[in-house]
């Protein structure tokens, strides 16, 4: 199937819950799709606009999401564990229990994300804004939050063995 006619099946939603592994669909406008449940592990979706897609239980492992746009997209439970969110802007998402476990966040922004219980250990997030986000229970154990900006961030967290040098709290 051409890139083209699969972005014409996620837009409509035919593709929720799908394995579509490691597609390219980078730079693509999928802003409001239904990606529920759908696997995309190490897929190309840098500089792709996902803001306010569903990804509620998505599986996107190793994924490429550079300098995407996820801005308040559902990713509740979600799998991004050792993906590549560098530069990518999660503002206002819902990151409930979502599993960020080696995840690389550079520069990232969280600003008004829910992070409640996600589990961003051993991720790097040097860089990345925090601001105003709810990060109850989330588990930053041994993760890399160097100049990070942790201002307005609500709740108890777990930053067992993180680095927070230079971190703005």
């Amino acid at each position: 199937m051409d890139r083209e006619t699969l972005v014409q099946r996620i837009r409509s939603g035919e593709c929720a819950g799908a394995e579509l592994g490691a597609v390219d669909l980078s730079g693509c406008d999928l802003s409001g799709a239904d990606l529920s449940n759908t696997r995309l592990s190490c897929a190309k979706l840098s500089g792709c606009n996902l803001s306010g897609a569903n990804l509620h239980h998505a599986f996107l492992d190793g994924a490429n999401l550079e300098d995407a746009d996820l801005s308040g997209a559902n990713l509740e439970f979600a799998v991004l564990a050792a993906a590549n969110l560098n530069r990518a802007n999660l503002t206002g998402a819902n990151l409930q229990r979502a599993n960020l476990v080696g995840t690389r966040a550079h520069e990232a922004r969280f600003d008004g994300a829910k992070l409640y219980y996600s589990r961003p250990g051993n991720g790097d997030f040097q860089g990345a804004s925090f601001r105003d986000a709810d990060i109850q229970r989330a588990i930053f154990r041994r993760a890399n939050l160097a100049n990070a900006d942790l201002r307005g961030a609500t709740g108890q967290a777990n930053f067992d063995r993180a680095n927070l040098e230079g971190a703005q709290q």
